[in-house]
C-alpha cells in the first residue's frame, strides 16, 4: 500500500440503471468519513442507458468498463484495480448508510482476526411497489444474518481484504448469478472466518412486481445451476432442492407476524416462484443459456 492510497475501495458493478446509481452515489457522497479514506470504482457492464455517464457526473467516482456480461466479471474488473488494503462491495441499486464506511472501519478494528464480513441488508419500498412482491422480499430477501450461519455473504454488502480475494481469483466471471455463495464458499475454504457485521448498513429497495421477482428467479435459478453443482447432480434433485426450499419459506411465512390475508399472498407468490424455478430447470437442462435479469 502506497502512502496516499485509501484504505477501503468501494466498488459497484452496474447494467443499466441510470436513476439508482445516482441514489448509490449520492449515499455514498454522505459518507461520515473523510473522502481520503476511500475510493470509489464503479464498473459499468455494458450498460445501453446513461448509467455510465450518470455515474461520471460525480467526480469522486472512477468509472471503469467489463462489456461481457456478468456482474461478477465486473467486480473483477473493479478489484484489479483497487489501491485500497480492503475492498467494499455493494451494488448500483443499493443505498448505503451515511455511516457505511465508518462502520466498515470500525468492523476491521474490533474483529481484526476475520477475513470476510458481511453487512445488515434492509429492504425497503419505493413508491409504486407492488404490496405482494414487496412482503416477499421483506420477509425473505437479503437475509445477511441467516445467509453468515450458512457461511454465505451477500455482494451487496461485502467487506474483505483486496489481497485475499485476489489470491483465490476473485469471482467466477462465468457466472450470472450465485457467484456470492460460491465465492464466500472458496474464501472460507481458504482459511478467511466469515463474520456477521450488523452496524455496516445497506439498504436495497423490494422489487416492485410479481414480474420483477419472476426475472430475478430465473437468474437465480441459472446461477444456482452452474455455482451449485446442479448441473452435476441432474435436475431432479434440484426439483427436490426447490421444492424443499419453498416449502420453508411458506412455513417460515405462516410463522410471521403478518395478517392473514397478507400470508396467503406471500405464500401463493413462493408457490409460483417455485413453478418458475421447475420450467428453468428445465429450460436449462435441455442446453439453454442462464437469465441475465
Amino acid at each position: 500500500m502506497q502512502q496516499n492510497d485509501p484504505v477501503i475501495s468501494i466498488i459497484i458493478p452496474v447494467w443499466n440503471s441510470e436513476r439508482r446509481i445516482v441514489m448509490a452515489l449520492e449515499a455514498i457522497a454522505r459518507q461520515t468519513v473523510p473522502r481520503d479514506r476511500f475510493e470509489v470504482i464503479v464498473v459499468d457492464n455494458g450498460s445501453t442507458d446513461g448509467t455510465a455517464a450518470a455515474a461520471r457526473r460525480f467526480d469522486f467516482v472512477q468509472v471503469l468498463s467489463e462489456p461481457v456480461p456478468s456482474s461478477y466479471r465486473a467486480r473483477n474488473r473493479g478489484l484489479a484495480a483497487a489501491r485500497g488494503t480492503y475492498v467494499l462491495f455493494t451494488d448500483g441499486d443499493c443505498v448505503p448508510d451515511p455511516d457505511w464506511v465508518e462502520q466498515a472501519l470500525a468492523a476491521i478494528d474490533e474483529m481484526p482476526d476475520a477475513g470476510l464480513y458481511a453487512g445488515r441488508m434492509v429492504v425497503f419500498r419505493e413508491e409504486g411497489a407492488g404490496p405482494l412482491a414487496a412482503q416477499y422480499e421483506e420477509l425473505h430477501s437479503f437475509n445477511q444474518k441467516g445467509n453468515v450461519e450458512h457461511g454465505l455473504c451477500f455482494t451487496a454488502n461485502w467487506l474483505c481484504r483486496r489481497d485475499d480475494l485476489r489470491a483465490i481469483g476473485g469471482f467466477n466471471p462465468d457466472l450470472l448469478s450465485a457467484g456470492d455463495s460460491e465465492c464466500s464458499r472458496r474464501m472460507i475454504a481458504a482459511g478467511h472466518k466469515l463474520v456477521y457485521a450488523p452496524k455496516m448498513t445497506v439498504r436495497h429497495p423490494t422489487r416492485a412486481s410479481i414480474r420483477e421477482l419472476i426475472r430475478k428467479r430465473r437468474r437465480v435459478v441459472g446461477g444456482r445451476w452452474h455455482a451449485d453443482g446442479m448441473v452435476k447432480e441432474g435436475a431432479y434433485k434440484a426439483f427436490r432442492r426447490f421444492t424443499r426450499e419453498a416449502v420453508n419459506l411458506a412455513k417460515a411465512t405462516r410463522r410471521s407476524d403478518r395478517s392473514n390475508l397478507a400470508k396467503v399472498g406471500v405464500v401463493g407468490v413462493i408457490g409460483a416462484l417455485m413453478i418458475v424455478s421447475h420450467v428453468e430447470l428445465l429450460r436449462l437442462r435441455a442446453g439453454r443459456p442462464p437469465y441475465r435479469s
